[in-house]
């Protein structure tokens, strides 16, 4: 009879971890460009603290884990007329502002795995900095880039 209530109360417990994680890690976003011809770009983009990565995933894509760097990843998704879907490459430029309007160029990284193609790069921030990320992403052949902006508050975690 105690083992039961153990089990729910580690049950409630895990419940209660993984949605207070879930509520501090912005789930990855989104947004769409007109493409050539009726096609599409989506641009995806996320920021979270280093901290929650796994020590192993950090060391293979060199990556510092941190209470005080952040990690953004960027990918881009061609979509054609015809509705496929295919991982694009593409230039992309990275700027962060903190609170007190300081900007910092980001380095990014290309990581390409199979037919995925993904950038990562890290931020250093301050427990509670809002931190304003400005992208700035070019796909083959554009002149103009597709530009993004958006905010994320960083914890120490």
């Amino acid at each position: 009879m105690k083992t039961d209530y153990l089990n729910q109360f580690v049950i409630i417990g895990l419940f209660w971890l993984l949605m207070a994680i879930s509520l501090t890690v912005n789930a990855e976003q989104k947004k769409v460009f007109d493409g050539p011809d009726g096609s599409e770009y989506e641009v995806h983009y996320m920021a979270f603290e280093s901290t929650f990565l796994d020590k192993d995933i950090a060391r293979q894509y060199g990556l510092v884990r941190s209470k005080a760097m952040g990690v953004l990843n960027v990918s881009m998704i061609h979509v054609s007329a015809m509705g496929e879907r295919k991982a694009v490459p593409f230039l992309l430029e990275t700027n962060a502002k903190n609170d007190i309007q300081q900007v910092t160029h980001v380095s990014m990284s290309q990581v390409i795995e199979g037919e995925s193609v993904y950038y990562i790069g890290q931020i250093q921030f301050r427990e509670g900095d809002v931190m304003t990320i400005d992208l700035a992403a070019y796909p083959q052949g554009a002149i103009d880039p597709f530009r993004i902006r958006f905010a994320h508050t960083f914890y120490n975690n």
